[in-house]
C-alpha cells in the first residue's frame, strides 16, 4: 500500500492538515488497512474528549491506541467499531453507529465509562478505491448515564407503584383515558385484570361514577392543574348488579409534561371498615357507655388501648382472666400482660389497624401471677375524641390447644396402633380423600404412603364396583352415619380381591365431622366358600323338592289302593257274617286289620299335610279376625266326641280374646297342644289343664300347661321330631308337634317347651303380633 505524506504540499498549496485541524468537530482519519487500521491524523476537539496528544496516536493502529477494557465484559464498542470499518470498505457508504460504550484509559492508565455517538466515512480516490476513512464521534457519556439513571429511576418507581399497598393509577387528558394503573386500584374497580381497564375512559370502566362528584373532580385538576385532596370521600360502586358505598381516601395531582397538563395522578386507598368500624364507636358517648356494659357481660376480654401502650378501658373479663383489680387497671400497661411485647412492633400494629383490617392472630398474655397462656386476638383501630385508639378482643385457647395436642397425640397413637393392626385401616376426609393408611394397606397395594393420597382409593377399587362404593360412601357421609360395603379393589400383584369395608364418622367437639375412620378385611376366601354353600344348598333344595314331590305323590297313589282294601275288608266281613263263618277269632283279625288300615290312612294324610305344610308359602296364608274362644269351644267339641279322651278339668284365661292370624294354622296348633295334654294324662292324679292367652312384648302367647306323664330331659331334644312317639298306649302318627312347630316359624314365631318326667309339661307358642 503506497504511503501517503499528508505533510508534503506545494508552497502555494491549501494546508489541509491546518484546516482539518480547525475544523469544529472531534475526527480521526484512518488508513484502510484492516485489520489496523493506523490513524493518520486526529482533530484537536478529539484529542480533548480523548484526553490524549496527537504524538501517542497519529501512527498507531486504532484498536492498539485505544484498547478494550478487559473489565467492561457487556462493552461492545471495539467490536461495533471494527465493524464499522469493515462495512465502509465493502460498501463505499458512511457507517452511522449506534451509541456505543468504548471505555478511555485515563492519565493513571485506569479505564473509564464511556459512551460514543459516532460515524464512519469514506474518501474515495479517483478510481473510486476508498482512500481514507473519516471516524467522527461526540462524547456523549453524561446523556447516557443520566438517562440510564432515569430509567432505573422510573423503573424503580414502576416497581414501587405496583407493590404500593395504595391504588395508583395515570389518566390522560379530559376525556379520562386510564393509561397506566396497579394491581389495588383494579381491585377497587372491581376488576379482575388490569386489561380489562387499560386504554379505557374512566365512565366506561366505571358508568356509576356519571352522577357522582367524583369524575367532575378529576376533570377539574386537568382543566385548573390545582391538586385535590379529599380523606373518606363516600363512593358508590359496582359490584356485580349491587351498588356498594365506599369510603375513599383519594388525591388527584396534575401531571404536567412539557408546561401542559396531560393527565392525572389518582392514588386511592379504601378505607371503609376503618370508617365504618369508627363510625360505630364514635357515634355517642351514651353508645360507648352501652358498649362498656355489654363488653363486662362478654366472655372475651375485651381491651382498649392506647398508643403509648396504656388501657383506656378493660372489661370485667379482661380484669378476671389477667387477675387484676379494677383499682389495678389504670397503672397497667401492655408491656405487663405481653410477653412477647415489643414497643416498635406495637406501634407499628397500632398505626397499621388505623387504616385497615388486621386478620385474626394468636398470641400470648401473662397473667399478675406470671402464668403465660395462649389467646386468639382481633384488632381495629378507633377514633374516639379525636384520638386514636385500639380495640383489641381476646380469647384464652388454652383448652384448643390442649385439645389440639390431645388430638394430634391420639392421632400418633391411633397410627401405631392402625400399624400394627393386622387388617386394612384408613381415614377418609368428608370430602372422600384418603388422609391416612396403615402400612398393611400399603403392603396390599403395594404402593408408597404418599402414593396412596395421591391417587385416592378409586384408581385402585374394580371399575364395576366404584359406583356402589361412591354412592354407599356419599350416603354416609350425608346422613353422617356407618357404612358398610363389599367390593373388590386390585392387590399388588394384580389380582382382585373381594373386601368387606366399614367406616364410622368420627367428630370434632364443635360437632362437625372430622373424618370417616374404617378398616377392610379380605374375604375373598369367605365369598368363594359361600357360592360353594350356596351350591350345595340349591341341590339340597332341589333334593327336598324331590323328596317332597315323592312323598305327595306315594300319599295320592296309596290312597286309592288303601280305600280299595278297606272297602274289600267291609264287604269280606259282610259276607263271612252272612255265611256264618264269622267266628270271634276271625272277627277279632278284620277289626286288626281294620285298624291297621286307619292307621295307614292317618299316616298318609299327616304325609299329605307335611308336604303342603311345607310348600306353603307364609306370605300367601290369609290372616283373618280370629275369636279365641270361639276356636276352643269348637276343638273342645271335637275331642270331647273322641271316644279314647278321658274326662280333664280345663281352666281357660284368654286376656287376648282377638288375634288376626291364619285360623286354619291356628286352630292346628291349639288342637295339637290341647289333644296331646288330654292324651297324656297322668293315670294317678285328676287331670288338670291350663290355658292362657296373653300380650308379651311383640307377641301374642298361647300357653298351655297340664300335669300328665311329663317329658324326660332326652325325650324333649327329640320333641319335634317327625314320626317320634314317646308313649304307645295312645293313638297317634308323631307328626302333630313336628308340624305345628314347622307352622310356627313358617309364621316368624316360636315354640318353647318345659316339662319334667311325672310332673307335667308347658308349652308356649309366640305369634307374632299383626300390624
Amino acid at each position: 500500500m503506497p504511503h501517503y505524506d499528508v505533510n508534503a504540499q506545494p508552497e502555494n498549496a491549501l494546508d489541509f492538515k491546518a484546516v482539518f485541524e480547525a475544523l469544529p468537530g472531534s475526527f480521526l482519519v484512518a488508513q484502510p488497512n484492516p485489520p489496523h487500521f493506523t490513524i493518520l491524523e486526529v482533530s484537536d476537539d478529539f484529542l480533548k474528549i480523548a484526553g490524549t496528544t496527537r504524538h501517542k496516536l497519529v501512527g498507531r493502529s486504532v484498536f492498539e491506541a485505544f484498547p478494550e477494557n478487559p473489565q467492561a465484559l457487556t462493552a461492545t464498542g471495539p467490536s461495533a467499531l471494527r465493524e464499522s470499518f469493515h462495512k465502509v470498505l465493502a460498501s463505499k457508504q458512511a457507517d452511522q453507529l449506534p451509541i456505543i460504550r468504548y471505555d478511555v484509559p485515563n492519565a493513571d492508565g485506569q479505564f473509564e465509562e464511556r459512551y460514543w455517538a459516532a460515524s464512519n466515512k469514506p474518501v474515495l480516490n479517483e478510481q473510486g478505491e476508498v482512500r481514507y476513512v473519516i471516524h467522527s464521534t461526540s462524547d456523549v457519556t453524561e446523556q447516557v448515564i443520566t438517562a440510564n439513571k432515569i430509567e432505573e429511576t422510573e423503573s424503580r418507581f414502576r416497581h414501587m407503584v405496583e407493590q404500593a399497598p395504595v391504588g395508583i393509577a395515570l389518566t390522560r387528558g379530559i376525556d379520562v383515558v386510564i393509561e397506566s394503573v396497579n394491581a389495588p386500584m383494579v381491585r377497587l374497580m372491581y376488576k379482575e385484570k388490569t386489561g380489562e381497564v387499560l386504554g379505557k375512559k374512566m365512565i366506561e370502566v366505571l358508568p356509576e361514577l356519571e352522577e357522582q362528584p367524583v369524575l367532575a373532580i378529576v376533570k377539574k385538576v386537568v382543566q385548573t392543574g390545582e391538586s385535590f385532596k379529599g380523606n373518606e370521600v363516600p363512593v358508590d360502586l359496582l359490584d356485580g348488579e349491587n351498588l356498594k358505598k365506599h369510603h375513599i381516601n383519594v388525591s388527584y395531582t396534575p401531571l404536567i409534561e412539557g408546561g401542559k397538563i396531560t393527565g392525572v395522578i389518582h392514588v386511592a386507598q379504601d378505607v371503609t371498615e376503618q370508617v365504618l368500624a369508627r363510625q360505630k364507636v364514635e357515634a355517642s358517648q351514651e353508645e360507648l357507655k352501652r358498649f362498656k356494659f355489654m363488653a363486662d357481660q362478654a366472655q372475651d376480654s375485651f381491651a382498649l388501648m392506647r398508643e403509648d401502650g396504656s388501657f383506656a378501658y378493660l372489661n370485667k373479663k379482661a380484669l378476671e382472666t389477667w387477675g387484676y383489680s379494677e383499682e389495678e387497671a389504670p397503672r397497667l400497661r401492655v408491656q405487663e400482660v405481653e410477653p412477647l411485647y415489643q414497643e416498635e412492633m406495637f406501634r407499628q400494629l397500632f398505626a397499621k389497624a388505623q387504616n385497615e383490617t388486621i386478620p385474626q392472630f394468636e398470641t400470648l398474655h401473662r397473667r399478675k401471677d406470671g402464668h403465660i397462656f395462649p389467646v386468639e386476638t382481633r384488632v381495629v383501630g378507633l377514633m374516639l375524641d379525636d384520638e386514636p385508639h385500639l380495640l383489641a378482643i381476646t380469647r384464652d385457647i388454652t383448652a384448643r390447644k390442649e385439645m389440639e395436642a390431645a388430638v394430634k397425640e391420639s392421632e400418633e397413637r391411633f397410627r401405631i396402633m392402625a400399624d400394627a393392626a393386622p387388617n386394612m385401616v384408613w381415614t377418609i376426609s368428608p370430602e372422600a380423600e384418603l388422609t391416612y393408611v396403615n402400612s398393611y394397606f400399603l403392603s396390599f397395594l403395594g404402593i408408597a404412603y404418599e402414593t396412596a393420597l395421591r391417587d385416592n382409593w378409586i384408581p385402585y377399587v374394580h371399575p364395576d364396583d366404584v359406583n356402589k362404593a361412591i354412592q354407599n360412601l356419599g350416603e354416609a357421609i350425608k346422613h353422617r352415619s356407618i357404612f358398610t360395603i363389599e367390593h373388590r379393589m386390585r392387590r399388588h400383584d394384580g389380582v382382585y380381591r373381594w373386601l368387606l369395608s366399614q367406616g364410622a364418622p368420627s367428630y370434632l367437639p364443635n360437632g362437625d365431622i372430622y373424618s370417616f375412620i374404617g378398616s377392610s378385611i379380605d374375604i375373598t376366601d369367605l365369598k368363594q366358600a359361600e357360592e360353594a354353600l350356596a351350591q350345595k344348598n340349591t341341590q339340597l333344595v332341589r333334593t327336598n323338592t324331590d323328596l317332597d314331590n315323592f312323598i305327595y305323590t306315594a300319599s295320592h297313589d296309596l290312597r286309592s289302593p288303601i280305600t280299595t282294601i278297606e272297602a274289600l275288608i267291609s264287604f269280606l266281613k259282610e259276607e263271612l257274617t252272612e255265611s256264618a263263618c264269622l267266628n270271634a277269632e276271625t272277627e277279632d283279625i278284620m277289626n286288626r286289620i281294620i285298624t291297621s288300615v286307619s292307621r295307614l290312612q292317618r299316616t298318609i294324610q299327616d304325609l299329605t299335610n307335611i308336604s303342603r305344610l311345607q310348600n306353603t308359602n307364609p306370605e300367601n296364608l290369609l290372616e283373618e279376625s280370629i275369636d279365641v274362644q270361639e276356636v276352643y269351644e269348637d276343638i273342645k267339641a271335637d275331642l270331647d266326641s273322641s271316644y279314647n279322651i278321658q274326662p280333664c278339668h280345663i281352666h281357660t284365661n284368654f286376656q287376648v280374646p282377638q288375634l288376626r292370624f291364619s285360623k286354619k294354622n291356628f286352630r292346628s296348633i291349639f288342637y295339637n297342644l290341647l289333644s296331646n295334654a288330654l292324651k297324656y294324662q297322668a293315670p294317678d292324679r285328676e287331670c288338670s289343664i291350663q290355658v292362657q292367652t296373653r300380650l308379651e312384648e311383640q307377641h301374642v302367647v298361647l300357653q298351655v300347661k297340664d300335669n300328665g306323664l311329663g317329658l324326660t330331659e332326652q325325650q324333649q331334644e327329640q320333641l319335634f321330631t317327625m314320626f317320634r312317639r314317646f308313649h304307645d298306649h295312645v293313638e297317634g302318627t308323631g307328626v302333630g308337634l313336628f308340624m305345628v312347630k314347622r307352622i310356627v316359624e313358617n309364621s316368624n314365631g316360636k315354640i318353647e317347651v318345659e316339662s319334667e318326667e311325672g310332673q307335667g309339661t308347658e308349652f308356649r307358642v309366640y305369634l307374632p303380633v299383626a300390624d
